[in-house]
């Protein structure tokens, strides 16, 4: 949380103490934000009720007798907080609103810390053949100044959750495999239509639950991890399958036409299994 922008006669402690209450209650990267330093500027923070989450529009609930709602839910802006939330999406930053009993108070400016290993990953991805796409609720000038960050060039922008799903199916329809990672309830949907979900263990139980194959750490790099892994047991167990029924289809002939002999036919079919084995625990030296 890099700063707070609020409505003339309104205090913004007092905007960070009830949207902060609201945003604690939230699974959400940018509500985790939010909520951490509203702790940290107003102290301790009173406790939400009724809270609800609007996906892709924000939360809502009951704080201190006031109905509280942070995100895109208010339909009019006052001039000032209309140019704070230009001035910080210019800035590349995230513009959450936040107001009570159905006005709003402040803006609460946010900054997406990307990890210094998150444009490794990609050039990892990139790498292994692949065509990373920066897929997010969020606004464009946020979402292009991140993918400039971390070198993704496609960006799709200002999607609603239900949206998400929609986008990975186009791009399936345009026949590529696509893999989605995610860790947001909003990413869940997109998760279960991908062709392969990977949720971030980090994440919410939502998408833990829609994804494929879940990625223990919070690192990016581990789905580059994990692709490369996926292709080398596929490849070793093509190769086993290859030695297998070409065993089969050389020794089966001669075996009916009395030319091999049982013992060594017995003791070949050992080795094959011997082979097999060895072969697929070559994939312990991965790393």
């Amino acid at each position: 949380l890099l700063a707070v922008h609020t409505a003339d006669g309104t205090d913004a402690t007092e905007v960070l103490r009830l949207a902060g209450a609201l945003e604690h209650a939230s699974e959400h990267p940018v509500a985790r934000a939010i909520a951490a330093g509203a702790e940290e500027r107003a102290g301790a923070l009173p406790r939400a009720e009724h809270f609800e989450n609007v996906p892709g529009r924000g939360v809502r609930g009951r704080v201190e007798g006031h109905e509280v709602a942070v995100g895109r839910l208010f339909d009019a802006l006052p001039p000032e907080l209309a140019r704070a939330k230009e001035e910080a999406e210019r800035d590349g930053r995230t513009a959450v609103v936040a107001g009570w009993d159905g006005v709003a108070r402040g803006v609460l400016a946010v900054a997406d810390a990307v990890k210094e290993t998150s444009a490794e990953a990609v050039r990892e991805l990139r790498a292994l053949g692949l065509t990373p796409v920066l897929l997010t609720g969020d606004n464009r000038t946020v979402a292009e100044a991140v993918a400039r960050t971390v070198g993704i060039d496609r960006v799709i922008a200002e999607v609603l959750p239900e949206d998400k799903a929609d986008v990975v199916r186009r791009l399936q329809e345009e026949g590529r495999s696509v893999a989605m990672v995610g860790d947001g309830v909003n990413d869940a949907a997109a998760l279960a239509v991908a062709d392969l979900g990977l949720s971030l263990g980090t994440g919410t139980d939502a998408a833990i639950e829609a994804g494929d194959l879940t990625l223990v750490r919070g690192d990016l790099r581990v789905a580059a991890d994990a692709i490369r892994l996926s292709r080398r047991t596929l490849g070793t167990i093509k190769g086993n399958l290859v030695w297998a029924f070409g065993y089969n289809v050389a020794a089966l002939p001669l075996a009916a036409a009395g030319l091999l002999n049982p013992m060594i036919a017995g003791a070949a079919m050992a080795f094959s299994s011997v082979f097999v084995v060895t072969n697929s625990l070559r994939l312990r030296a991965f790393h």
